[in-house]
């Protein structure tokens, strides 16, 4: 309902692909200028050393057949303006020029430069596939594989929500309050009725739940005996690692431009300055340093193997969100029995918190 939604709105406001005005004067005054995919002497010397370090590098986009038209005679074009402007050749006219041979170009003529764009369009699209897989091989294997990956069920309010005859009900009493029924309305209308219905009203779709829960448990630990999971494991597990150890660069990094910071401070520091001295000025940072330090926001120790885990799972964020609770801190719980509830919760922090302070008794 949503995805007709947004295309009956796009249908509204016109085609997406179709370059409105502006964006066609954009493109006729980037072309003056040159090739925007043309990387500058500080982009190149970062694209070489991405490539020392093995770091993959971002596609350049496809060119259409208008760029790729204008980088043919964009030279051409401003010689001649020059020779007839004494040597000046105006932005405006260069691009103007460009446009105007374009568009006296036969649909033959066009074809040449159509052709190529195309070619350029599946080269990208090449590039762009080996460069997800090297980034975020991860990410890539999941979409190959997603026809094999269990889909989590519906909870009970979205299978009452998407209940036909309670969508009727829904859309029968907005109309006869004289509402105008849109997805926005509707599904106000349906949360409306979800909290108003019976704990009996309730029970069918809680069951339906349970009983699709229990299905995806079944089918979700038979995918976790196939070589495909195996394989994204083994890929969320490189990368987890890889992500640490950049963190830890980062954070070595850090401590060793603050030392070389701190020499350089202590080096212009008068040395006829008496140690025992402190101005008043001096004195009264100091409390501001004890501040700042006891309002420091303290990173939730969580043990390196289960955050792996967890991120193999993609809770890892939720994990540090739950182990940051100063509730959760102060229960004794273990990152492992935290991990386990959100799991169990289908990685609802506020959900698996309650199951674990209930279970304390809390």
């Amino acid at each position: 309902a949503d995805a007709a939604g947004q295309e009956v709105q796009q249908a509204a406001v016109g085609d997406p692909q179709k370059p409105t005005a502006d964006a066609a004067g954009q493109e006729v005054q980037q072309a003056a200028v040159g090739d925007p995919q043309k990387p500058t002497a500080d982009a190149a010397g970062q694209e070489v050393q991405q490539a020392a370090a093995g770091d993959p590098q971002k596609p350049k986009k496809a060119l259409s057949a208008y760029w790729l038209f204008t980088n043919k005679v964009r030279e051409g074009v401003t010689q001649e303006i020059r020779e007839k402007n004494s040597g000046k050749a105006n932005f405006g006219e260069v691009a103007k020029t460009m446009s105007a041979r374009w568009g006296a170009l036969s649909t033959e003529e066009k074809k040449e430069f159509e052709d190529q764009a195309e070619e350029d369009k599946k080269r990208y699209a090449q590039e762009l596939k080996i460069y997800l897989e090297a980034s975020d091989l991860a990410g890539t294997l999941r979409k190959n594989y997603e026809h094999l990956i269990p889909k989590k069920p519906m909870t009970a309010y979205f299978l009452f929500s998407q209940d036909p005859t309670q969508r009727e009900k829904a859309t029968a009493a907005l109309k006869e309050a004289g509402v105008e029924t849109d997805n926005k309305k509707l599904a106000s209308k349906l949360g409306e009725m979800w909290k108003a219905a019976s704990a009996e009203e309730k029970m069918a779709f809680q069951e339906r739940h349970t009983q699709e829960q229990g299905e995806f448990l079944r089918k979700q630990k038979e995918w976790q005996a196939t070589p495909e999971f195996a394989e994204i494991e083994r890929a969320v597990s490189m990368q987890a690692e890889k992500k640490i150890a950049d963190g830890q660069e980062e954070q070595d990094e850090g401590k060793s431009n603050k030392r070389s910071r701190g020499k350089a401070k202590q080096g212009q520091e008068s040395p006829t300055k008496d140690k025992g001295q402190q101005s008043p000025q001096s004195s009264a940072k100091k409390p501001r340093k004890v501040s700042a330090a006891k309002d420091k926001i303290v990173e939730p120790a969580i043990d390196a193997d289960v955050l792996v885990d967890a991120s193999k799972l993609g809770l890892d964020a939720m994990l540090k969100n739950l182990a940051a609770r100063p509730e959760m801190a102060s229960s004794g719980k273990t990152a492992r029995q935290m991990l386990q509830a959100l799991q169990d919760t289908g990685g609802l922090v506020n959900q698996a918190k309650r199951a674990l302070l209930g279970a304390a008794g809390a």
